[in-house]
Order: structure tokens, then C-alpha cells, then sequence
């Protein structure tokens, strides 16, 4: 008989996939690239770019929420390697449809207030401060862009309540009029953090969700309600 680990492993697999294809329907042509980006730099859409830092951000925060509900041990399970694989595309696609939203916020003349500003910085400190020196050396991102980050995801968040109901209909038509290219060559060497007891510290999503009462950017509550249901 399967063991309920490997059972509820793959029930999450499936949540965690299903969650990654929503963000990135629709986000314009792709275009194919060897060269000219920048340092670090991972995909293009539009206007605005993402570093692999920033990335990285996304991703620790999956593996922290997998490694708290299965266990480090989940990596070397029969299920390791494509769980893996979905919680990086996963990362993907949250950062993508984050910097979207930014660009949707350009067009709405959307901004963050001083006290908003002023909580994004106060989210940052803890976070960074939390984080153990391996975290640090992994994700490779220094408190400045870290700030950055937490004002861009409640930036997000801002221009998804402003536009209520219509938000994927509007969110989908304008992803159409985008450019987005992949840094192949840098997405290549992605990888998971190896660091033990990683989950003794808190995820990105925990702290933002502290200081402004939720994480999310408006994706589908049943496909999460079903990650939830694996655990």
C-alpha cells in the first residue's frame, strides 16, 4: 500500500503544478535570445526584468512551505525530482506574474503610500535579519533589492484590488501585448538551497503576509485550497 507521505506528496505535485501554468497563460511572444542581458538578470517581460536573486526569493519560499509539510527528506523520495522541477517552474511563474502587475501599475498610475513604503522596509528588516548566513549566501540578494521586492509584491497586490472582479480578464489581455524572454543559459544552473534546517526560519510570503494580511496576487483559491489539502 502507498504510504500517506508519497500520497500526499503527489496530491501537492499536482496543486503546485496546476498553480505554476496560471501565471504565465497568455504572457505575450516569446522571443529568443544568446546575449545582451544584464548581470544576473533571468527573464525579460516587457519593460521590466527579474534577477535571479529576486527569483531565488520565490523559490527558497517553496521549498521552505514543501521541506515544513513532507519533510527535507521529500528531495530523495521517488517524487523528488519532479517536485523539484514544479516548484521552479512555480517560482517562475509568481515572479512573472509579479512583474506584470508592476507594468499594470505604470498603466493605472498605481502607487504605494509613505506608510505602505515605510512597512515594506520594516518587512525587509525582519526578514533579513531572520535569515541564516547560508540563506543569505544563497538567495544573493542584499537588503536594497530586498526592500525593492516587498514594496513591488504590495504594489501587486494594490493593482489587484483596484481592479476587483475583471482582474484575469484584464491580466490576460495584457500579458498578450508583451515580449517575454528566458535567460536560458542562467536558468540552467537553478537550484535548491542546500541548507539544513531551513524551515527554523520564516518564508518570504509568512513576513509579507505579517505587515499587509495576505500573500497572495489573486490566483485561483481552489487549486490553492488543494495544496492546502495535501498536506
Amino acid at each position: 500500500m502507498e504510504n500517506s507521505g508519497k500520497r500526499a506528496a503527489r496530491v501537492a505535485l499536482l496543486a503546485i503544478m496546476l498553480i505554476a501554468s496560471l501565471a504565465m497563460t497568455g504572457c505575450g511572444k516569446r522571443l529568443v535570445m544568446t546575449r545582451g542581458y544584464g548581470k544576473q538578470e533571468l527573464f525579460r517581460i516587457g519593460n521590466t526584468n527579474c534577477t535571479l536573486p529576486e527569483y531565488n526569493v520565490f523559490l527558497i519560499n517553496l521549498q521552505k512551505h514543501c521541506e515544513r509539510t513532507f519533510g527535507r527528506e521529500v528531495w530523495e523520495s521517488g517524487e523528488g525530482d519532479e517536485l523539484k522541477e514544479a516548484i521552479e517552474q512555480r517560482a517562475l511563474s509568481e515572479a512573472s506574474r509579479l512583474k506584470v502587475m508592476l507594468l499594470l501599475a505604470v498603466q493605472d498610475n498605481i502607487m504605494l503610500t509613505d506608510a505602505e513604503e515605510t512597512l515594506a522596509d520594516e518587512a525587509q528588516t525582519e526578514y533579513y535579519e531572520s535569515m541564516s548566513e547560508e540563506e543569505r549566501a544563497y538567495i544573493g540578494i542584499d537588503e536594497k533589492v530586498l526592500q525593492d521586492l516587498f514594496e513591488q509584491y504590495a504594489l501587486a497586490q494594490k493593482v489587484y484590488n483596484s481592479i476587483g472582479t475583471n482582474f484575469e480578464e484584464r491580466y490576460d489581455s495584457f500579458c498578450t501585448t508583451l515580449d517575454y524572454d528566458l535567460n536560458e543559459q542562467l536558468w540552467n544552473t537553478v537550484q535548491l538551497a542546500d541548507v539544513e534546517n531551513l524551515t527554523d526560519t520564516p518564508g518570504f510570503s509568512e513576513i509579507y503576509a505579517k505587515y499587509f494580511g495576505t500573500s497572495s496576487l489573486g490566483k485561483d483559491k481552489a487549486v490553492e485550497n488543494a495544496a492546502e489539502d495535501g498536506r
